[in-house]
């Protein structure tokens, strides 16, 4: 059993989301002296969310982590931020032709995502790291942003490793490549109303924010039982590193942590639910 994990763990790359929906939003705004992110992520509402803190050891940097177990062993981070202010989150896209393998780079596992948090400070360093990866059928775009106010879009389509700056003060994705929206998914209404949203706002806040994810979060119960949705949402204060965080879409119950705080008290993990 333990040579069986450990060739998956070698072989299948980072990136297959089991769980995730074509549902996600995720954002960046930078004003004045305020950085902010935030996201609603997608899933099936019986996904065992995780939230885990690891704090800082020499040559890597103390981070909290969202996300749940892939292929029942791997926890696998789908979003978080780590002690510099650099934030991530992934966002499925539809099919599209990835980068072709190269002997030069490593091949990404399930704990890459992570590993990011771990090794980067800002978003340059994140996007030059990124570059250094195989990454074997990517179906995602990953947002990146960082204390500093940067903020980028990396993208694995049409045979290219993509970088989409931010223009302006905000950057937003979904669920369509930025890049080549013709492939599908496009045009978006999430995407048009939190940026009309945002754009809008004459000034921002963690409450707009929230608000505005409230906004375009989903929920559908089908004739079964099953539960689909926004299955947690965050507003991540990157200049302060706060964290609101809002669970199967009870917006007026968030729960606020500080990073700096969490990781003064050592390595853990939740199951989200728990915390609510």
């Amino acid at each position: 059993m333990k040579t069986m994990k450990l060739i998956l763990h070698l072989i299948i790359p980072s990136l297959i989301v089991i769980a995730q929906l074509d549902g996600c939003t995720i954002f960046t705004i930078h004003r004045g002296s305020q950085v902010l992110a935030g996201n609603n992520e997608d899933s099936q509402y019986s996904t065992a969310v995780k939230i885990w803190f690891v704090p800082p050891t020499a040559g890597r940097y103390g981070r909290i982590c969202f996300g749940w177990n892939q292929l029942f062993f791997f926890r696998q981070a789908q979003g978080g931020m780590n002690d510099q202010g650099l934030f991530f989150d992934w966002a499925l896209c539809p099919d599209a032709v990835p980068p072709k393998f190269s002997l030069k780079n490593k091949v990404a596992t399930f704990n890459m995502p992570e590993n990011l948090l771990a090794e980067c400070a800002t978003v340059d360093e994140a996007v030059a790291w990124l570059g250094r990866f195989n990454i074997l059928f990517i179906r995602s775009h990953i947002m990146l942003a960082d204390r500093r106010g940067n903020s980028a879009v990396v993208e694995w389509v049409d045979g290219e490793f993509r970088v989409i700056k931010k223009n302006g003060d905000i950057q937003v994705i979904t669920n369509f490549w930025l890049s080549h929206p013709e492939l599908g998914n496009y045009p978006c209404p999430r995407y048009d109303r939190v940026t009309e949203s945002i754009k809008a706002m004459p000034i921002i806040s963690v409450e707009r924010l929230t608000s505005t994810l409230e906004d375009v979060s989903t929920y559908e119960r089908t004739k079964d039982g099953n539960e689909y949705g926004t299955l947690y949402s965050n507003v991540y204060d990157l200049t302060h590193g706060d964290v609101y965080i809002y669970f199967k879409r009870g917006f007026d119950i968030p729960l606020n942590i500080n990073l700096e705080f969490e990781l003064k008290r050592g390595k853990r993990v939740y199951l989200l639910e728990s915390l609510f």
